[in-house]
């Protein structure tokens, strides 16, 4: 448990002990797209203190939510274990509650293009891609990003991804957001498999 304790025997308040403190749900969701290396969360994080960061990381290894594992030389990165992996749901439904309900951007806010990932993840609606199987790759100066749905099921991921069916030339916001013509961002895949991507969203 963590130092800040409700002492209620509820769920919610058990779970908020865990995962309420300040920065924790926001390292969940920036772990949500893979590992992350200490600086990268601390760029990430824009505002949350070094010593605070590792006070965080520290709770939610001792908690079983986040673990290290080894990357490079001797280097490592923070991962989300089964547990915390668990906690995509909850992490979602706050993400489209927001959608829903919160401006979409606040004056003087700082974004990482990343973290539209998450957003994305939080507006899909499986039933509007039933049948449809795609890989779209975005790339960009700012970010490469993968997402996949199959089967109904959406997954997401940093990095380049193999035989991609799309491949965006800009960023989720530059899609969704900013496009006057989507098709035209597109480098490789077919209008008729990026109409189908983007219509899978509630966006």
């Amino acid at each position: 448990m963590t130092k800040r304790s409700y002492k209620q025997n509820c769920a919610l308040a058990l779970a908020s002990d865990l995962v309420g403190e300040r920065w924790s749900l926001l390292l969940i969701r920036d772990l949500l797209t893979g590992p992350k290396r200490y600086n990268e969360l601390g760029q990430s994080l824009q505002g949350m203190g070094t010593n605070l960061l590792a006070a965080r990381l520290k709770q939610l290894e001792a908690a079983g939510i986040v673990e290290k594992t080894e990357v490079g030389a001797g280097g490592h990165a923070y991962a989300l274990t089964a547990m915390g992996r668990a906690l995509e749901p909850a992490v979602l439904a706050l993400a489209r509650w927001g959608l829903t309900y919160l401006p979409d951007k606040v004056e003087g806010y700082y974004h990482q293009d990343d973290w539209d990932l998450v957003a994305l993840k939080a507006a899909f609606e499986p039933q509007r891609s039933a049948g449809l199987t795609v890989r779209t790759q975005f790339i960009s100066d700012d970010i490469s990003a993968w997402v996949e749905i199959r089967d109904q099921e959406m997954n997401i991921g940093l990095g380049v991804s193999e035989e991609p069916d799309i491949t965006i030339d800009g960023t989720i916001e530059d899609l969704f957001v900013d496009a006057k013509d989507p098709v035209a961002l597109m480098t490789s895949g077919s209008q008729k498999k990026l109409d189908q991507f983007m219509s899978s969203f509630a966006l």
